[in-house]
């Protein structure tokens, strides 16, 4: 089947610039590359990321960047599959965030509805259009798609929190 799909070498030239020219390009010479028809392409690897080794980590973040630099101290789970890319699946990302005492994650919004988990810490908050929600350990947060948000600390020690993008 892929054979009458055509291939992008098949096409006019005139056609690719005037495609290349609008920033668009054809999908069906690469249909079946991203959409198999026969059997899936998995190129995620079934991988476990231990809370208890990238804590230490996600700490000594807090320890070499300043929120002000960072404004969002994550660490992202990249799954071994994807080549460095920072998808804990082909199209999910995941996070580990951490915010210490006094600091405030500034103001933003994202195209992507985020869900957080909360792992540790006490005092934090996420305001969300201007409605603010405690964070405490086993909370999960929800934050919908292009609403503004930020987060603070008040509390003793670090939070953090695992962080989905979808």
């Amino acid at each position: 089947m892929s054979e009458q799909l055509g291939t992008i070498d098949e096409l006019p030239t005139e056609y690719l610039d005037a495609l290349t020219g609008q920033d668009a390009m054809p999908l069906w010479p690469s249909l079946r590359g991203i959409l198999p028809y026969d059997k899936p392409i998995h190129r995620t690897v079934p991988h476990v990321w231990r809370y208890e080794a990238l804590r230490p980590l996600l700490l000594r973040a807090g320890e070499l960047t300043p929120m002000e630099k960072a404004e969002r101290r994550v660490l992202m789970l990249a799954n071994p599959g994807l080549d460095g890319e920072p998808f804990a699946t082909a199209s999910i990302f995941f996070g580990l965030q951490l915010i210490l005492p006094g600091e405030t994650a500034p103001n933003h919004r994202h195209s992507p509805s985020a869900v957080r988990l909360i792992i540790e810490g006490d005092g934090g908050f996420t305001t969300v259009e201007g409605e603010r929600c405690p964070m405490t350990r086993g909370d999960v947060i929800l934050t919908p798609a292009r609403l503004w948000h930020e987060h603070e600390h008040r509390g003793d020690g670090p939070m953090d929190w695992m962080r989905r993008w979808w």
